[in-house]
């Protein structure tokens, strides 16, 4: 079984709940079958989204240094949750010497394989300005399409308050306890589901949580079901770990 090296913190939770999704989607009937997994969360990886925004150091190194410690350990595939991030994932791949998993091309073959023509990409700005999806989507006849400008601000807003900024999921008052943060989840849970359901989407048959902070707000099919009514949902989130897992088990190669 091929050991698999996660980068975490793009954001930490993102990681975290990527790393949760893995456990919970592999076959494992005991602890001794589950799939051999090693994490480096590090906060001083510079900021993807203020670099890619023009005024931000490049990731890139830190990046070659966090595959470093996870090729040290053992790992022998890398996975990157994060769709901002695989903005560097070519440039990574040169300075690494085990294969890194393509969440993009995961992404884009899930979605063709559902047979989606016109996929809403809710993610970062510097997502839709660096068309991170295109030519995987091209190449396999889908169109990638995107919020306006007033709604995609807004899901940028949310994906901060994802990664901690004031009135997110990451409680830094105790005295709230778990309550706050089930109130923070609701409501950023309703805000995707408002700018989803504008006219921008009225032609969608699909809509990508691009972003992997947004999986977290929707983690399975029952917090998904109000979007489901629309269109068909995609994590980019579980669809690379499905991925991660059959890497793991050797079923398929690495993609």
């Amino acid at each position: 079984m091929k050991t698999i090296g996660i980068i975490g913190g793009l954001g930490p939770l993102a990681g975290a709940h990527f790393y949760r999704r893995l456990v919970e989607l592999s076959p494992a009937q005991s602890d001794e079958d589950h799939i051999p997994v090693v994490l480096v969360s590090d906060p001083t990886i510079p900021s993807r989204i203020a670099h890619l925004s023009g005024h931000g150091h490049s990731p890139l190194q830190k990046l070659i240094e966090v595959c470093g410690k996870l090729v040290q350990v053992g790992a022998g595939a890398i996975v990157l949750p994060s769709t901002t991030t695989s903005i560097y994932q070519e440039q990574l791949a040169q300075e690494v010497p085990v294969p890194i998993l393509s969440l993009i091309d995961q992404v884009a073959d899930v979605i063709s394989s559902q047979g989606c023509r016109r996929i809403g990409v809710l993610g970062t700005t510097p997502t839709r300005t660096f068309a991170v999806y295109e030519n995987a989507f091209r190449s396999r006849g889908i169109s990638a399409v995107y919020p306006d400008d007033d709604s995609q601000a807004e899901v940028m807003k949310v994906i901060r308050a994802v990664k901690g900024e004031r009135n997110g999921l990451v409680n830094n008052d105790p005295a709230a306890g778990n309550t706050g943060n089930r109130d923070a989840l609701a409501s950023l849970m309703a805000r995707i589901v408002g700018i989803a359901s504008r006219p921008w989407a009225d032609s969608l048959d699909g809509i990508l949580l691009g972003c992997t902070e947004l999986p977290i707000l929707f983690p399975d099919d029952h917090s998904r079901a109000v979007l489901a009514k629309r269109f068909l949902v995609f994590s980019s989130t579980d669809i690379l770990a499905a991925a991660a897992v059959r890497v793991a088990l050797e079923e398929v190669g690495v993609s």
